[in-house]
This record gives structure tokens, sequence and C-alpha cells, in this order.
């Protein structure tokens, strides 16, 4: 019995060793494929930074030279745009408006603007105009409504002056002491002053001493 069983015992033997043998064949291919895998990773990844550098490269390198002159070529900055001039629009600016002349129903200045009083919509709704006192002293300001002053660009016209009597027997040659006046020199067109000339209201300046003053308590 005992010299029938070394036979299979050896059997058992080779069979163990062919299959460590196998493993280890397996393994090794598997470690190669795997190394195979590395080494075409790191290709890979070693091209592609190549490239980037390149590209980059390229980017970063400053434009050629223009032809013409020899100058590099540049891209202008574009052009600021032009001011809006609001003058001549038939604008006003509510700062220019204080210190405007007013004029009572028979042309004599009875004041001067001295407040803009507007309203939350932005709407001037009254004019404060400034009579009585002397240099400031004694003044009151009276409140008028916007719509009630007519404003103008123009200047008050004087009164005429009242015609001479001309001595003499009135002959074609007139008086001896007559002369005749030069007349008016021409004036240059004025730039827009953007506020007008002066405002007229239909109270005289007896009754805007008269009129309730206006405060601004609490302001």
């Amino acid at each position: 019995m005992r010299l029938k069983m070394f036979p299979a015992r050896r059997c058992r033997s080779e069979q163990k060793y062919l299959s460590i043998v196998v493993k280890a064949t397996r393994l090794a291919a598997d470690t190669l494929q795997e190394e195979k895998m590395i080494r075409h990773i790191v290709i890979a990844s070693v091209g592609a930074g190549l490239l980037a550098a390149t590209a980059m490269a390229q980017t970063a390198s400053p434009p050629p030279p223009s032809s013409a002159g020899g100058t590099s070529s540049t891209t202008a900055a574009p052009a600021a745009p032009p001011p809006t001039n609001l003058a001549g629009q038939g604008k006003w600016r509510s700062s220019k408006l204080i210190g405007v002349d007013i004029y009572g129903p028979d042309d004599k200045k009875v004041g001067d603007v001295t407040e803009v009083i507007v309203d939350k919509a932005g709407k001037i709704e009254m004019v404060t105009v400034g009579v009585g006192g002397f240099l400031g002293i004694g003044s009151k300001d009276v409140a008028v409504p916007f719509e009630q002053v007519t404003w103008s660009d123009q200047p008050i016209t004087p009164p005429a002056p009242a015609p001479s009597a001309s001595g003499g027997s009135g002959g074609g040659m007139g008086g001896a002491g007559s002369t005749a006046s030069p007349p008016p020199a021409a004036t240059a067109p004025k730039a827009p002053a953007m506020y007008p000339d002066h405002g007229k209201i239909t109270l005289t300046k007896e009754q805007l001493q008269a009129a309730p003053a206006v405060t601004y308590s609490g302001s």
C-alpha cells in the first residue's frame, strides 16, 4: 500500500507546481500590460504638455512689426464723446436766476430774485423777491408764483427823451443850437446767457413791501 501512494503524491506535487507557474506567468503578463499602459500615459502627458507650451508661446509672442514706416501696429483707443452743450436750447440755469432784476408794472425795479423754490417733482413753484432795505440790511423776501412773472431776454427799453424846442424861425436849416443825434452803435450778438435779462410782475414796490415775508424756519 505504501508503494502505491508514492506516485499519487508525486502527481499532486506536480499539479501544485504547475498551478504556481501558471499564476506567476499570469501575474507577469498583467505587470507587463500595466507597465505598457503607464508608458502610454506618460508619453501622452508629455506630448500634451509640449503642445500647451507651444500654444502659450505663440499666444504671448509680440505681433510682427508693421511694414508701413517700420512702426508696430497699435489699436487706437475709442474717442471720448463730445460734451453736451445746453446753451442756446431754450434752457435756464436755476443758479443764474438768482440775482435777476424784477420790475413792476411801471417798468421800475422793485427787487431781484433771491431764491428759486421747486416742488418734489422738480417743477418751479415760485421765486422769492428781495425788497426794501439798504445793501441787504432790513430787506425781506416775498414769494411770487413763477407763473405770475413775465420773463424777458431783452433789457427794459428806457423812455424816449422829450423833443427839445427848436429856436429861430424854423427855417430850412433849423435852429442854431440843434445838432443831429448820431445813430446807435451796432452791438455784437451776445452768447446764450442761459438766464433771462429781467422779470416783470404786476405788483408795485409798495405792495411787495406790504406783503408777508418768507421764512425758512426749521429747515
